[in-house]
């Protein structure tokens, strides 16, 4: 159990994380003129949804056990 709390406040870190990053995707998406470096930041925080997915499958394999 005593891994229990620190999987939890990471797992709801990275709730926090995808919250703020599907926010800046909605005004992505929005009409309208985009910076040139809007296209780049859209690709790193679609490559940070990913490596959140593998932090989240690796932090629930330990209950697999």
């Amino acid at each position: 159990m005593s891994m229990q709390n620190p999987v939890k406040e990471r797992i709801a870190k990275l709730r926090d994380e995808i919250a703020q990053i599907s926010e800046a995707n909605r005004l992505y998406l929005q009409p309208g003129r985009k910076p040139h470096s809007a296209a780049g930041d859209h690709t790193r925080r679609l490559q940070r949804l990913q490596d959140i997915l593998d932090e989240l499958v690796a932090l629930t394999d330990w209950k697999k056990l």
